[in-house]
């Protein structure tokens, strides 16, 4: 059944209208919680001239937009590039649920919405943890500038439990099909990860002047952004590290486009997964699907 006309100043993301508008110069969209055009533009006049009066009237009521954006500068002064990288990616999979909502609207109910929904997509405990953590930073941030008085986040994640499964390494045929199936540079650093253990953020942010060609070692920035040394056998560098094309200026090992390093790199694996799946159900052929992290077994050959 096609889609029925959005109203003005409204617009379809997936099968759900949102709200549109210029105020004070900036392009603001927030979520309708609707399909049905008549409600849809209801609702969007009665938040519109909410967010106008919050624009042009007082800073009584804080749009939450406007405390990511003050935030944003602050965490980065705060941790590594790396988790801050993280943070605006968990808070980009949030963005549906917080458009178009002021501050006080960020409480203990949408937390619960949030968990229930992602849940409900099958989203593991694990990502929607991470995701919430990044929240929960902007959260204290606000309470720091005094903009609110508690973090909704925090009594939540102590109840979201996680279920670890274990690593097991996959068949090395499955393997190699989604390195067959990769971009050449892709495919040389699930390769990688294959041989060394190393976690994607490990290589994603690996960079030649930190690979020892002479004692065949590798040095990464692991968890709590400390230095560790990977010893590679010779086989292994040989196969992957000892010509790894280099973009002039760019340090990265493995890279795409103009040297540029993986932003999407987790995104990117779990399509090449379901591909090969997809392509091995049609041929009747036997792939079992698997996670990055399976990888951290290291390979013998």
């Amino acid at each position: 059944m096609p889609k029925r006309k959005a109203p003005r100043g409204t617009f379809w993301r997936g099968d759900v209208l949102w709200g549109r508008a210029e105020i004070r110069g900036k392009d603001v969209k927030w979520s309708l919680r609707t399909d049905d055009p008549a409600v849809a533009k209801v609702r969007r006049k009665i938040e519109r001239d909410r967010v106008v009066a919050a624009a042009y009237y007082g800073e009584g009521r804080r749009v939450f937009a406007d405390v990511l954006e003050a935030w944003e500068p602050h965490i980065a002064r705060q941790v590594s590039p790396t988790t801050a990288a993280r943070y605006a990616v968990s808070l980009g999979q949030l963005q549906p649920f917080l458009d178009g909502l002021y501050l006080d609207e960020v409480n203990g109910a949408l937390v619960a919405e949030i968990i229930q929904k992602r849940q409900t997509q099958s989203v593991s405990n694990a990502t929607i943890r991470r995701d919430l953590v990044a929240l929960s930073s902007v959260m204290g941030y606000a309470i720091d500038q005094g903009w609110c008085e508690d973090n909704p986040v925090i009594p939540r994640l102590g109840r979201l439990k996680e279920r670890r499964d274990p690593i097991v390494l996959p068949d090395p045929n499955d393997i190699h099909r989604v390195i067959a199936r990769a971009p050449a540079m892709f495919g040389k650093l699930i390769d990688a990860a294959w041989m060394t253990g190393c976690r994607l953020d490990e290589l994603v942010h690996a960079t030649h002047p930190r690979l020892d060609h002479r004692n065949k070692q590798l040095t990464v920035i692991g968890k709590g952004n400390k230095l560790r040394v990977i010893d590679l056998a010779d086989w292994g560098f040989d196969r992957v590290f000892a010509r790894l094309p280099v973009k002039l200026g760019k340090p990265w090992l493995f890279w795409h486009h103009n040297g540029e390093p993986y932003k999407t790199a987790s995104g990117r694996f779990k399509t090449l997964v379901k591909s090969c799946a997809k392509s091995a159900q049609k041929q009747e052929q036997h792939f079992r699907a698997f996670r990055f992290h399976d990888l951290r077994t290291p390979s013998t050959g």
